[in-house]
């Protein structure tokens, strides 16, 4: 397990596959869209060569539900984390890295810590233009 920083920005430990990495060639936008099927909040933190993006994804008001990445100069690694909150929206509780798999090419999902094994509590399809 390593150690990154929560949505809220708060160090945070992560789970084995909480982190799911890809290279995104030079010059292309990169398009997030998120879908959750989970009663608890989640949110996406992305990072863009290990430095954490400015926009976040989840499935409550503050956080949309869409992002766009704009084209980068050079290929770079682009990391998405998983996290969930034991509840809906309560800024009291603390945020927990989500079990995170990619399914197919495109779609990246997370399970966060029901036990059910799901990972369809986020879903997030990435396209390129």
């Amino acid at each position: 397990m390593s150690t990154h920083l929560d949505p809220e920005g708060i160090p945070s430990v992560l789970n084995d596959t909480s982190a799911l990495s890809l290279i995104i060639p030079a010059e292309r936008t990169v398009f997030l869209y998120a879908s959750f099927d989970g009663a608890w909040e989640q949110a996406l933190v992305v990072y863009i060569n290990g430095e954490r993006f400015e926009n976040q994804i989840g499935s409550f008001v503050l956080r949309p539900h869409t992002l766009v990445v704009p084209p980068q100069a050079a290929e770079y690694q682009l990391t998405l984390v998983g996290w969930h909150k034991r509840s809906d929206a309560n800024p009291d509780l603390p945020w927990v890295a989500s079990r995170g798999r990619r399914i197919g090419p495109v779609v990246f999902a997370w399970d966060d810590s029901a036990d059910d094994e799901d990972y369809r509590d986020m879903r997030v399809k990435l396209l390129t233009s």
